[in-house]
């Protein structure tokens, strides 16, 4: 049985999505937020059902600057902002959904490497970092993070030329092979559109849908949480 979405939960998810992209994280009773870069002023919000009066003042702050984010995580099928606008704020996605997994339904086991490929593993302050390697490239990586009882699995990539081999499969389950380490009893990720079927086939399920706003005078039309890693990183 896996936990109902929660403001708990949704500030254990933002907890461990900050470590695994190196944020600065601060939690203000329902207000979460992430730096995305120490030498800007790249704030993204997130809030989980959001009082009137937080997500007035967060919307104030987000409307005045192009490069801040609010992103609302909401039950299944809840009307969004984009039903109730909020001065100022325009959708940027609404693709993205948050999905949970016991981890007693998961394997411990690491998962045998596709023929062919080798792996590496880096470990971080409160993070690990895979990547399946084929020779001298890079085919597939993600990273986890682990935050008191939850592993918060992050930045799953396939790289073009090795879709459709299994490797985001592989990548999925080594990650909570080594999530096990840890006392861990639930897991959580954010999912594209695309990833969602995936992740459904290995077990996980629906929790939250994830809205993301910017001001409409900002450019940033893309989804800021999509299961990515850059290579050269």
């Amino acid at each position: 049985m896996t936990s109902e979405l929660s403001d708990d939960l949704v500030r254990h998810w933002v907890t461990g999505w900050a470590r695994t992209h190196d944020y600065d994280v601060q939690h203000e009773g329902n207000v979460h937020s992430a730096l995305r870069s120490g030498d800007s002023d790249e704030w993204e919000y997130v809030l989980y059902s959001p009082q009137d009066t937080d997500l007035r003042k967060i919307a104030s702050a987000v409307s005045k600057d192009s490069a801040r984010l609010l992103t609302v995580i909401a039950e299944p099928g809840a009307p969004s902002l984009s039903q109730n606008p909020v001065d100022g704020l325009q959708l940027i996605s609404d693709e993205e959904k948050l999905m949970v997994v016991d981890m007693e339904t998961q394997d411990v086991e690491d998962p045998i490497t596709p023929e062919g490929y080798t792996t590496s593993r880096e470990d971080h302050e409160g993070w690990t970092r895979l990547t399946v390697h084929d020779g001298d490239k890079i085919a597939a990586r993600g990273r986890v993070a682990t935050v008191g009882h939850y592993a918060i699995l992050d930045r799953i990539y396939t790289n073009h030329d090795y879709r459709r081999q299994g490797l985001g499969t592989f990548v999925t389950r080594a990650l909570i092979a080594i999530a096990h380490e840890h006392d861990v009893e639930e897991g959580l990720l954010v999912a594209t559109a695309d990833g969602q079927e995936l992740y459904e086939f290995l077990g996980w399920t629906l929790l939250g849908d994830v809205h993301v706003y910017g001001a409409t005078s900002g450019s940033r039309l893309q989804p800021s949480h999509s299961q990515f890693d850059d290579l050269n990183d």
